[in-house]
């Protein structure tokens, strides 16, 4: 992904989440969900962050998963109809646009294929097939109904995961003395960015072994 597109949508969704918590949760999971270049392992830490220094404590913490896992779900949702009534060549031509390629959707119908229906489950929790497992879940017209089982269950797991990673490291930066041109904010997001972009070397490299 160009890295001018990856810091300009980190940044818009940062200010968005930052503007207003629970509104913007939903609206990155949805966006996050729709446009795969946008980085959940992001996103979704820093909301947990931010509900961190609300005054609702873990109750924030709740309302932030609430929120992104609603968004996510929306956004599969009209990824599986898209899929369904459109069928995967058009799914082909169009999703070039939003970062779809070939390569990554035929992982995801593998994926689909080995573990039917639970695969809507535990490709909502797994890298590069999360954004894309409503397409063949779509595709293969599979019931609607469980489609949305399985999506909100895996979504709702992966989303309080990120959240609380951001929401407890937000606690602990809390007890630390942080301030100067950085401040707390800013040593949490750049902690986040180095460990994703450091993920994302390993799984290059595991993927290149």
């Amino acid at each position: 992904m160009d890295l001018a597109i990856f810091s300009g949508l980190t940044e818009y969704l940062e200010a968005l989440i930052t503007l207003n918590l629970y509104g913007g949760a939903f609206l990155a999971a949805l966006l996050e969900t729709i446009f795969p270049p946008i980085p959940s392992e992001i996103i979704m830490p820093l909301a947990g962050y931010l509900a961190s220094l609300s005054d609702y404590g873990y109750l924030g913490l709740l309302i932030v998963t609430l929120s992104a896992t609603l968004g996510a779900t929306l956004g599969a949702i009209l990824i599986y109809y898209v899929s369904l009534k459109l069928g995967r060549r058009v799914i082909l031509k169009w999703g070039k646009y939003v970062f779809i390629s070939e390569e990554n959707l035929s992982a995801s119908e593998k994926w689909f294929e080995k573990y039917g229906k639970k695969a809507v489950f535990f490709g909502r929790m797994a890298p590069v097939i999360r954004e894309l497992i409503s397409i063949p879940a779509g595709l293969s017209k599979m019931d609607f109904w469980k489609f949305l089982f399985y999506t909100l269950l895996g979504t709702f797991i992966w989303t309080l995961f990120l959240v609380s990673i951001g929401f407890f490291f937000g606690l602990y930066l809390d007890s630390l003395n942080l301030s100067g041109i950085f401040g707390k904010t800013g040593v949490f997001i750049i902690i986040i960015i180095v460990a994703y972009i450091l993920v994302k070397i390993l799984i290059k490299k595991f993927k290149k072994t």
